[in-house]
């Protein structure tokens, strides 16, 4: 493979790097996630939203044109979207032991469902597949075509993956061994922050 063919796999790894080390409503229901039901349920979390994000990004890079949602659309998804992240926190709140937990998890939505709409309902991805992902694909495009576009794609999916997957790892190992009174603080931290940025999408979807 030629280093053009390489370059933009390569751009497409440390831009998914960078992407899930910053925090985001994604990174925030994978950590609560992963807190919640352990590593086994974050994973499940972080495989609905990559799966999820890898469908968006391969349209992408095959030419489907994807516009930086504004205006109306943009009002929308920001209310659908905070809508959905106070529900989320709304469902943490609900912990009180450890048999309620394990009740509630066992009803509660799949978390594939939970990372896949933490993807669809966020603004962010539509602006990021809208500008940064564009402009990648379409550069990586250049020095193979459709084939460049799929690989920059694939490393770009890669990258969000392995920061994906240190966040559940963190709250999967990291936080749940806490004490069951950290425990408890923490899944009410996470929840708080759920319902932060849930507030913080809708007031932007509200106001003008």
């Amino acid at each position: 493979m030629t280093v053009e063919g390489v370059s933009p796999v390569l751009t497409g790894l440390g831009i998914g790097v960078a992407l899930a080390s910053a925090p985001g409503p994604v990174q925030a229901v994978l950590l609560a996630e992963a807190q919640r039901g352990g590593i086994s349920r974050g994973f499940r979390a972080m495989a609905g939203a990559i799966l999820t994000f890898g469908l968006l990004l391969a349209a992408t890079a095959l030419g489907l044109s994807v516009t930086p949602p504004g205006g109306l659309m943009l009002r929308i998804l920001k209310g659908a979207g905070g809508a959905f992240l106070l529900w989320l926190a709304v469902d943490g709140f609900r912990f009180q032991g450890a048999i309620e937990e394990a009740f509630t998890i066992k009803r509660s939505s799949p978390p594939a469902i939970r990372g896949a709409l933490a993807v669809l309902l966020n603004p962010g991805a539509w602006l990021f597949l809208g500008t940064v992902a564009t402009s990648l694909f379409s550069s990586a495009a250049q020095h193979g075509r459709a084939t460049g576009a799929l690989l920059a794609a694939l490393g770009l999916l890669t990258g969000a993956a392995l920061g994906d997957s240190a966040i559940v790892m963190f709250g999967g190992i990291g936080l749940r061994r806490a004490g069951a009174r950290t425990g408890f603080w923490v899944r009410r931290a996470l929840a708080t922050l759920l319902a932060g940025l849930g507030l913080w999408f809708i007031a932007g979807g509200v106001m003008p």
